[in-house]
């Protein structure tokens, strides 16, 4: 994204106006220092739009869900046990199960059973390629230094803005620990499955206990994770180096530049997982907020062709390395890989 430099330095100054205005020798090898009152002080400031490539995602495939271990709360994967209007704390018509594999009697006694997913894992993170192509936002400002003969030495500063939203929707295999909640319906006969009680907090349906009477967890039951994640980031890079600039003929000229480079990376992952085990899905979502700084490098070079005196059109391509940006809360996490960005920048520059 450009920080190619605005190059046009030494834009529409000949050699001749170069020796004019500083007293210059063409047969000199050696570069001359700019005095800083003289009106050949070039300076620049660049503004084009942008696009960010190889820019990847990494999610880490774990995460925990809302149904603690040791507690239920009332609404599963597969069902749910909630109070009525009657005022019974311990009996309830609002209640509902979907698969008939939850409903057993033995002996007279009935039992239904209720399971929510607690943590599932994967071994390995899954790597997305690049998402696509993401525009955004050059700016630079920069001076020169020294000059000799067509060439300029000087140095630049520039600024990025690139939106990032990369989502992955792909299904994995994961491994999935399971909580069970089994209540006792006594000599009660339910309803065949699927059900939803007919009155729901009203009180009309068959009456069940609302107290657990047994509760389990099973750790390493194979499921699969559907849903998607994405991160949703604003990236903004700040660049500073030095530049060499060459006037190749009246109308074009060209910059190079390098240096270090930092960036911001703030926004969001969001997650709206699926978890499916045994033919019983589990839904869960939400959003964690994070801000990080990466640091890294720049190297540009930028095209200029001149329009006249006081503005040039440019076309810029840039490669800035950067360490990854990470974002984590809530037993899930995500990286934005920088490490290989690519930015292709087009736009005016100004000298004055």
């Amino acid at each position: 994204m450009g920080l190619l430099t605005g190059c046009l330095t030494g834009l529409g100054l000949s050699a001749v106006a170069q020796e004019d205005t500083f007293g210059g020798d063409p047969s000199r090898n050696g570069f001359i220092p700019i005095p800083s009152n003289t009106d050949d002080w070039l300076r620049h400031f660049r503004l084009g739009a942008m696009v960010g490539m190889n820019i990847s995602a990494k999610f880490g495939l774990s995460g925990n869900y809302p149904f603690g271990a040791s507690s239920p709360v009332g609404v599963y994967a597969d069902g749910y046990v909630l109070p009525d209007k009657s005022g019974d704390a311990a009996y309830t018509s609002n209640w509902g199960y979907d698969n008939a594999s939850q409903y057993t009697v033995n002996g007279g006694n009935g039992t239904l059973t209720f399971h929510n997913t607690a943590t599932y894992t994967l071994s390995h993170d899954v790597q997305n390629s690049d998402d696509g192509i993401f525009p955004g936002l050059d700016m630079a400002y920069g001076g020169n230094l020294w000059y000799w003969k067509h060439a300029r030495v000087g140095w630049e500063v520039g600024f990025g803005l690139l939106p990032i939203d990369i989502t992955d929707h792909s299904t994995y295999p994961v491994m999935v620990s399971q909580n069970a909640y089994t209540y006792n319906v006594g000599s009660v006969i339910l309803p065949t499955a699927p059900y939803s009680g007919n009155g729901g907090p009203n009180g009309i349906g068959p009456i069940i206990s609302t107290q657990v009477s047994k509760q389990s967890t099973t750790s390493g039951v194979p499921g699969t994770l559907g849903g998607s994640r994405s991160l949703d980031v604003m990236l903004y890079t700040l660049r500073l180096g030095p530049t060499f600039y060459w006037d190749i003929s009246q109308k074009f000229s060209a910059s190079f530049g390098l240096g270090p480079a930092v960036g911001l990376a703030s926004g969001e992952l969001d997650y709206n997982d699926v978890i499916t085990v045994n033919g019983v899905a589990s839904h869960n979502s939400g959003s964690i907020s994070a801000t990080d700084f990466t640091f890294g490098g720049y190297v540009n070079g930028t095209l200029l062709y001149h329009l006249g005196d006081s503005a040039d059109l440019y076309l810029g391509a840039q490669y800035m390395p950067m360490g990854s940006a990470d974002f984590s809360g809530g037993g899930r996490q995500a990286q934005l890989e920088l490490d290989g960005q690519v930015y292709i920048s087009v736009g005016i520059n100004w000298p004055f």
